[in-house]
């Protein structure tokens, strides 16, 4: 009977022991990643500063001149040509943009759960001009080495009112572009559709869509086309769907930050952080 009972603890002293092992390793491994990770810093470009005077005075621009103006700035055509349309002082926030896209910046992190954590930087980047209905995604949120990142739809581009779903226990709700432009990495981008259609999406968003609890299983454990629990890149990819406009690049069950990012709806206003020829790919 005693030989039993003790063959019986050593099995089950040799189970937990193996369990307690695969548990040393998969933190292991998940905190080695997650250092990983943390190390990385916007992208920073190799070239000098450029003098661009002579360009912000023409009344229209090349492709040589737009070219020029994203290695500098990170605007593509959409971004410079909403910042001239605002005259001088868009002239003097592209020089702004400048300095800073072109500049070093210190990396802090923010933690939040267990290998969880989004990368920030010292100060806020200036922005191009908003519009309503534009998309903004960051990789700056990652799980330990999986850079998942996060989503927001703008609302109000006047006000720079941005609708996000941001973390588990919190509802979505209306924030800012503050919430984004202080990340390592973000991209203002733009649905290829007419500026009304964009506006009434806008609009839908801000009417019927804050107020939902966060789900990071939306789509797998819920129906993706129901929005009653979502996440932030579903909340955004929710709002373009009712228009008939689907910008989940993969068709997936799972809708990301980087599924957006990758949509052939989308055009580039804005990139800082990632590299301007990769982008999120």
């Amino acid at each position: 009977m005693k030989k039993k009972v003790g063959k019986k603890l050593k099995t089950a002293l040799i189970a937990i022991a193996c369990v307690l092992a695969a548990l040393a390793v998969f933190v292991g491994v998940m905190q080695g990643f997650f250092v990983k990770a943390d190390k990385d810093k916007p992208y920073l470009p190799d070239c000098p500063k450029a003098d661009l005077t002579a360009i912000l005075a023409k009344n229209s621009l090349t492709d040589e001149d737009y070219a020029l103006l994203y290695a500098q700035t990170g605007l593509a055509k959409a971004g410079v040509d909403r910042m001239l349309a605002r005259g001088a002082a868009g002239k003097s926030r592209i020089l702004s943009l400048q300095t800073a896209y072109l500049a070093e910046h210190e990396v802090y992190h923010d933690f939040y759960a267990p290998f969880i954590c989004s990368d920030y930087i010292e100060s806020y980047i200036p922005t191009a001009y908003l519009e309503d209905g534009d998309i903004i995604v960051t990789d700056s949120t990652h799980l330990s080495g999986w850079r998942m990142g996060h989503a927001g739809l703008v609302t109000d581009g006047a006000g720079e009112e941005v609708l996000q779903a941001s973390a588990v226990g919190e509802k979505s709700a209306i924030g800012g572009i503050k919430d984004f432009s202080d990340r390592i990495t973000f991209m203002i981008l733009s649905p290829k559709a007419d500026a009304e259609v964009k506006r009434e999406v806008a609009q839908f968003a801000a009417d019927n869509l804050t107020g939902k609890i966060y789900d990071v299983t939306c789509g797998v454990l819920t129906d993706k086309n129901n929005c009653k629990r979502t996440q932030c890149a579903h909340l955004v990819w929710y709002a373009y769907k009712q228009f008939g406009i689907d910008l989940d690049c993969n068709g997936g069950p799972v809708v990301t930050p980087r599924d957006l990012a990758n949509s052939p709806y989308m055009e580039v206003v804005q990139v800082f952080g990632f590299d301007p020829v990769k982008l999120w790919k």
